[in-house]
């Protein structure tokens, strides 16, 4: 095993150059330092070195886990279908507006032949971008806090229709979001500058 490979060689080193180990995490595998951490517990006990050492290969660990377990819905499989994460849906509706969130779910829905779920998706995003304009002229509020309804109209579609009608297990393949994003802000930068020069 690597971690032998390691003790081994590392068994002869002294205790401040497996501190140096320890501390290059540039430099050094996670191996070797753990391979260093265990040479130098088993000669002078635990220290604070080796303590905070552990704690941060652990912390790393953990986060790569909950990476791999976040994302277990991707797969590899060609039979799976190409679909817009959730993540993708949430950004397009809070950078654009809910209505280019709601284009890309209906794609989602599409792909699935999940026809009735695509509509009802759609006539969300219209009721929804037209509930947003009236409320912000209505009430008056600041520019920013568009973003925050928009991010709640991304939760119901992500966390509900993708829920209901796709399935919280459902595995696909990830769909790239280059091209919707240049369409996205075409279609945008009109808008923006009518808004800024007006």
């Amino acid at each position: 095993m690597a971690e032998n490979r390691f003790l081994l060689k590392y068994k002869t080193k002294t205790d401040s150059e497996l501190e140096d180990i320890i501390s290059d995490k540039k430099t050094y595998v996670e191996l070797a330092r753990i391979a260093a951490i265990d040479i130098l517990k088993g000669r002078n006990g635990k220290t604070e070195l080796t303590e905070k050492a552990e704690f941060e290969i652990q912390t790393v660990k953990k986060k790569n886990e909950e990476e791999v377990e976040k994302n277990n819905f991707l797969t590899e499989d060609l039979n799976a279908p190409r679909l817009h994460s959730k993540r993708v849906v949430t950004l397009f509706s809070a950078i654009f507006s809910i209505i280019f969130g709601a284009v890309l779910m209906m794609y989602n829905f599409n792909q699935l032949g999940k026809i009735k779920a695509r509509n009802l998706v759609f006539t969300f995003g219209i009721i929804y971008t037209i509930g947003t304009i009236l409320l912000i002229n209505l009430l008056s509020f600041p520019g920013n806090f568009v973003i925050i309804i928009n991010l709640i109209g991304a939760y119901i579609m992500t966390e509900y229709f993708w829920n209901e009608h796709l399935g919280k297990e459902i595995k696909y393949r990830k769909r790239s979001w280059v091209k919707p994003a240049i369409i996205s802000t075409i279609i945008t930068i009109p808008f923006v500058l009518a808004l800024i020069y007006r």
